[in-house]
């Protein structure tokens, strides 16, 4: 039977064995494998926690603050999206979807602005990319509406809003309310440049949260034991000048996730994210093995429960084999880059694009 063979990642090691790859996915077995189609480090495809692609178009900025840059509903990102056309705008998602397909991803979930018309951008964008965008969209306004909640709720996976500042609290809990009967989660950045009252974010029963950065020590362990995951991002946060609470995070329990944030801000390439955050926080204090799953555990466990996507390597034959030496796996897959990405990683056993 075909086989990819080398060292395959699991929860936090790497061990030496291959998969057996077939029309239904890959079957994992220790010890080498005869006649692979390829042998190197073997990962889980990648998943991108935190997206909002809809600003790659605009250049990215020398600098100024998350009101003057991010914010809505002025801020330049917002400017600037509300005079975009839609072929520009496509264009540019498209080009970097399929750099996100070329650099290992297979999800991404976006926070998706501009209500219906921006999820149909994004789903158009995404046509022939072989890459899944798990859409959070959101009113086209800051404001709740019923009848337009609810024709966003039939093409959506989630509901995804900038925070609870920018709502009237009450309309964003019925915002809330209306997507868990929806049967789709709900999601919302918290206390990114200022703190942000904990009980009122957690009302909102989120399925996870975005950046988190002003928590204190009980807003996180709030967060851990409420089970809600918080997505970081290294790189775009470093633009303002900010610094996620990586290490108060893990010493309170939370599950962290990791995302790249806005597409004028950072590429969406998880590999180079990775990077971000092993150089942001010592290894004494986030070991390899600890980082790694964060990378590489914790996005699909977070869309295991919006998916049902598997955590483990070679689901539905969902894996990348890095052409890398098998020393050092934890280095070398820090180091890979999308040139290291075989090519047996985008077929299906009976050689369809995937």
């Amino acid at each position: 039977m075909a086989c990819v063979s080398g060292l395959v990642y699991h929860h936090g090691e790497f061990i030496e064995g291959h998969l057996e790859l077939s029309e239904g996915g890959a079957r994992f077995l220790k010890g080498p494998g005869d006649d692979a189609l390829a042998e190197g480090i073997i990962i889980p495809k990648l998943v991108n926690c935190h997206t909002h692609l809809g600003d790659v178009f605009i250049p990215r900025p020398e600098g100024g603050s998350i009101r003057e840059i991010v914010a809505p509903p002025d801020g330049l990102k917002h400017r600037m999206l509300r005079r975009v056309s839609e072929e520009e705008q496509v264009a540019a998602m498209h080009g970097a979807i399929a750099r996100m397909r070329r650099s290992g991803l297979s999800h991404f979930i976006d926070f998706r602005e501009g209500g219906l018309e921006g999820v149909k951008r994004l789903l158009n964008a995404s046509i022939g990319t072989h890459v899944r965008p798990v859409i959070f969209g959101r009113p086209s306004t800051q404001a709740f509406d019923e009848a337009e909640v609810d024709s966003l709720l039939s093409v959506v996976d989630g509901i995804g809003v900038s925070g609870i500042a920018e709502w009237n609290r009450g309309e964003l809990k019925e915002l809330a309310d209306m997507a868990r009967r929806a049967g789709k989660p709900f999601s919302l950045h918290a206390s990114e440049s200022m703190r942000e009252d904990i009980d009122a974010i957690l009302d909102m029963r989120p399925a996870f949260l975005i950046h988190m950065i002003e928590a204190t020590d009980s807003d996180l362990e709030v967060c851990a034991s409420s089970q809600t995951p918080i997505v970081v991002c290294p790189t775009a946060n470093s633009f303002f000048g900010i610094r996620a609470p990586v290490e108060r995070m893990l010493e309170a329990g939370v599950k962290v996730c990791l995302g790249t944030d806005n597409a004028m801000l950072a590429t969406p390439d998880i590999l180079s994210e990775m990077r971000a955050l092993r150089a942001m926080v010592q290894k004494d204090r986030l070991s390899n093995p600890a980082l790694f799953r964060i990378c590489l555990d914790n996005g699909r466990k977070t869309l295991n429960s919006i998916l049902g996507l598997s955590a483990e390597v070679g689901e539905y034959g969902d894996f990348l084999v890095l052409d890398k030496p098998l020393d050092d796996p934890f280095g070398q897959v820090l180091e890979a880059t999308e040139e290291d990405i075989h090519p047996v990683s985008f077929q299906k056993f009976d050689g369809e694009v995937r």
